[in-house]
């Protein structure tokens, strides 16, 4: 594994070589572990005394090389740097200030605690219990607390407590992000900001103590022009971290993928569906089941398109309801289940087919419904799928939705079942209009079950729905929560949302 030390001075490395020389014992305690660590000044550094600091870590073993950092700023010197890494392959980047406060040695523990919890930034803090900072003044201290805090409030920044160090760790993944991030280039504003975005986009953000010095070099005093510069950029950051929030509820899966407690779950391929185990007990839920189909059946005509049919369960409850259904699944692993539970009901077509296939065999305006239950939120493109669902209508035709809902319960199993997203009435009520439906109604489902899929499946990270949790959920918290819906027509809340919409008649 390659590590790629990014250092930067303020003082064209001066105290380079004390630096260099605790690099190089970094260098040598990781190299048992078959770590390799080499070193970039990021800028020209002066010579001092006749020597200069490449001829130094020459003679200490210390590969080290110079990245010309145009106009000296730290943030596009950083950013250059992780350019030139990310094209050497290093594995995992190191940034440091060279000017001494930042000690090399604690290294080895920054980056075994960043491989360890699957970080994608790792932060040396000076303010985290166990870490400290010598010789920091008060006025200084109370300054960079207060600063924090400020980050924290406005940002959306969360659980970290020295958000301004540049002691910090980088997975590739993040410093690759960080250079399509439109960042502040004022230092401290935009290591604070680095933060709140990377936070944004899923990864998770770890901080490590450290004993923060004072410079060998003197210097690094705060400006009132560096704290103005850092309040300036404070709204804007706010502002990127919604709108990269709003881009994540749309692919949800993405932010899973950069979750070190989700990540290591398969992913679902294209034609195999991850859950069988799940899908299976689910069918046997008979209240749960019920209830989706007593909620779409009276919006649906006599021809019914099912898309993502599963084994079957919904389309045997719509058939029994006197509807006709047309049940498509293009999953491998699951359509053979399907057309083994469908063969002998009259009112029921089972094929393995997508819905853009059957649209191309001359299916348009076949249908008076098409349905989705809880099949919208494993397809990427989502608005598309639904413009296929319109052209298959006829004009006035109904489109029948249940989906995942609240994205904050976006966990464990949604990961495993190949959810791209758990859906909010906006967001469902924007992908079902653009996709040129007119809403009829949109309104949560199952209040009752929220907390339970909660605790279960994002709090403990349960991988599984057990058949044993499924009956318990069917036959205790689904009654509880129908007799709850039945009472508040429309809960501000729910872990299910459903969805009626028409084609219009035009």
């Amino acid at each position: 594994m390659r590590v790629k030390v990014l250092l930067a001075s303020q003082h064209r490395f001066l105290a380079a070589q004390p630096v260099l020389a605790e690099l190089d014992e970094a260098r040598r305690a990781l190299a048992p572990s078959g770590i390799e660590l080499s070193a970039t000044l990021l800028g020209s550094p002066a010579v001092r005394d006749g020597d200069d600091p490449l001829a130094f870590a020459a003679r200490l073993g210390l590969p080290t090389e110079t990245l010309a950092s145009g106009d000296g700023e730290f943030a596009p010197a950083l950013l250059a740097g992780f350019r030139a890494a990310l094209q050497e392959g290093a594995e995992v980047i190191v940034s440091l200030d060279a000017d001494g406060q930042h000690d090399p040695r604690q290294i080895p523990t920054l980056v075994r605690s960043h491989l360890a919890r699957g970080s994608g930034l790792t932060i040396g803090s000076r303010w985290t219990r166990g870490g400290s900072s010598p010789g920091t003044g008060a006025v200084r201290t109370s300054l960079s607390r207060l600063g924090n805090a400020t980050v924290k409030a406005i940002t959306g920044a969360r659980g970290v407590s020295d958000s301004t160090t540049s002691f910090r760790v980088y997975s590739p993944e993040v410093a690759s992000l960080l250079l399509d991030e439109p960042l502040p280039t004022e230092t401290y504003g935009f290591f604070s900001a680095m933060v709140a975005v990377v936070q944004a986009h899923g990864f998770a953000v770890d901080e490590v103590p450290i004993t923060y010095r004072p410079r060998y070099s003197g210097g690094g005093q705060l400006r009132q022009s560096d704290l103005k510069e850092f309040a300036d950029n404070l709204l804007p950051v706010h502002r990127q971290v919604r709108a990269i929030r709003r881009e994540m509820r749309g692919n949800q899966a993405l932010w899973a993928q950069r979750n070190p407690r989700l990540r290591a779950q398969a992913e679902t391929g294209e034609s195999m569906f991850g859950a069988t185990e799940e899908l299976a007990n689910l069918s046997d839920a008979d209240n749960f089941l019920t209830w989706i189909s007593d909620e779409l059946s009276p919006h649906l005509g006599a021809q019914v398109l099912e898309v993502g049919a599963g084994v079957g369960a919904i389309a045997t409850k719509l058939a029994a309801d006197g509807h006709h259904v047309m049940a498509i699944e293009p999953a491998d692993n699951v359509f053979p289940e399907l057309a083994r539970r469908t063969a002998d009901n009259p009112a029921i077509d089972a094929r393995q087919v997508t819905s853009q296939q059957l649209l191309d065999e001359g299916a348009a305006g076949s249908f008076d419904s098409v349905v989705y239950v809880s099949v919208l939120e494993h397809i990427r493109d989502d608005v598309e799928e639904l413009r296929t669902a319109l052209q298959l209508l006829r004009p006035g035709g109904t489109l029948g939705l249940f989906v995942p809902a609240m994205p904050s319960l976006y966990g464990s199993l949604d990961f495993k079942s190949g959810h791209y997203r758990r859906y909010d009435r906006d967001l469902l009520h924007s992908v079902v209009t653009a996709a040129g439906f007119e809403i009829t109604d949109v309104h949560y489902l199952d209040l009752a079950g929220v907390v339970p899929y909660f605790l279960m499946y994002r709090l403990l990270d349960v991988k599984t729905l057990d058949s044993g949790s499924s009956k318990v959920y069917d036959s205790l918290i689904v009654p509880v929560s129908r007799f709850i819906q039945n009472r508040v027509a429309a809960p501000a809340l729910g872990k299910n949302l459903v969805a009626v919409a028409r084609r219009p008649l035009g």
